[in-house]
């Protein structure tokens, strides 16, 4: 009997992946009463740190698993292939940065004709992540997305981590070449901007379900409570931003190749130095949370 293709777009290290990868075979087998056998394809790019979630899918053991080293902004997978994708927290990653912000590092707080160029970039970039999607997807197969995106107030909820970043970057001993070339290629779309009904009837999708959730953590809680020091909160919070927002700083500083390995390395840690500073100082704004539209399309039956 042929395995079940199941398909995470954008794994980054895996712990989150695996866990909703789990979660959906349970239900499957739960519910749909599955029978046959499951292979997942984890998907990002070629420069993921990979060897973390072979770790991790090795440690777990409970599923099939192997990598995909692609962007998913192309096809990753054959035609006709795939009963589910799935996608969590990875859509608000452009396929590139289509220009360089002049005034900070994130697209939110663009201005004039540089915040247009990247809603034109997601644009293209949604259009053909879900137009790859329909081609790989057997006819009635399902994609799962999660997307971050904006509150109906423009809002997103990690602002005041944003603008750390891009105050840190400032007190950075960099040229200003170096400073402008730190653009993160993410962009937060509107609720309607991913609700397109004729970009879905275009590839082949039926809208199931859709829904605008307001998520949090309760790192903040346990830090007002106690449960942790203001040293924990404050690494806690760093590691969170520098996973994810580390490369495009890294990227930046190696571009010219004017500075060694050594420098470079040296000048990200004074970074993550003074932003674990600064979090320290703004503790009671760093209540950090999240808008993610959840969305449910189900390939066309041919």
């Amino acid at each position: 009997m042929q395995a079940l293709i199941i398909a995470d777009f954008g794994s980054s290290h895996g712990l989150n992946s695996i866990y909703a990868m789990k979660a959906i075979i349970k239900y499957l087998k739960t519910s749909k009463n599955e029978q046959r056998s499951f292979l997942i394809v984890h998907n990002d790019l070629p420069t993921n740190n990979w060897a973390i979630l072979f770790d991790l899918l090795n440690k777990d053991g409970s599923y099939f698993g192997l990598a995909n080293g692609r962007s998913f902004y192309e096809q990753c997978l054959p035609s006709n292939s795939l009963s589910i994708g799935y996608s969590s927290a990875s859509l608000n990653w452009i396929s590139c940065k289509p220009c360089n912000i002049s005034n900070h590092c994130v697209s939110l707080f663009a201005l004039n004709d540089e915040y247009e160029k990247f809603k034109q970039q997601a644009r293209l970039d949604y259009t053909q992540f879900l137009e790859h999607r329909s081609n790989e997807l057997l006819p009635g197969g399902v994609l799962i997305l999660c997307i971050p995106c904006l509150s109906d107030k423009g809002l997103h909820g990690v602002e005041i981590a944003f603008q750390l970043l891009y105050k840190c970057a400032k007190l950075l001993p960099i040229t200003e070449q170096e400073l402008l070339d730190y653009t993160l290629p993410l962009y937060y779309r509107t609720d309607e901007e991913l609700i397109d009904y004729d970009l879905f009837k275009k590839v082949s999708f039926k809208l199931i379900k859709s829904k605008l959730c307001e998520v949090r953590t309760d790192i903040c809680t346990r830090f007002q409570q106690g449960e942790l020091t203001l040293d924990e909160f404050a690494k806690d919070r760093t590691q969170f931003v520098r996973s994810w927002g580390e490369p495009s700083l890294r990227e930046a500083l190696e571009k010219n190749n004017h500075r060694s390995k050594e420098a470079v390395e040296t000048l990200l840690e004074q970074f993550w130095n003074v932003y674990e500073r600064e979090v320290k100082e703004l503790s009671n704004q760093f209540d950090i949370y999240a808008f993610v539209t959840y969305l449910i399309l189900k390939k066309d039956l041919i």
